[in-house]
């Protein structure tokens, strides 16, 4: 059984997925300050926990890297996951998943998101 054809759909293969993680300097700092909220207003235990889930996550988008739609109307265009109380803002760029921010929801992510270097 083939797969339905769809206007713009192209599948992928196995070369075009990304290979590796990696975090622009602004996602390991979202990353610290998640963990210091975390710490300080739960435990380092939770803080751990929760990083882990994020790692994890982060895992799994390198898997699926197209579970999220190409936001193409932002600029620069991303992909957005949600997970826990946050969101993972990530572009495929080659062999990498870049994610480029790890944002609160009740952040302002668009006005982060124009702040990006394109």
């Amino acid at each position: 059984m083939s797969r339905p054809s769809r206007p713009g759909w192209l599948p992928l293969v196995a070369t075009d997925l990304p290979s590796r993680i990696s975090l622009s300097p602004r996602a390991e700092a979202d990353l610290e300050d998640i963990w210091v909220y975390t710490a300080e207003h739960w435990s380092s235990q939770q803080a751990d926990r929760y990083i882990d889930s994020l790692a994890a996550t982060f895992d799994m988008l390198l898997a699926m890297p197209l579970i999220a739609r190409e936001r193409t109307e932002l600029t620069p265009p991303v992909r957005l996951h949600p997970t826990g109380s946050h969101l993972i803002l990530y572009r495929i760029a080659g062999a990498d998943l870049l994610i480029l921010r790890i944002l609160g929801g009740r952040q302002d992510w668009q006005a982060l998101l124009e702040a990006l270097d394109p």
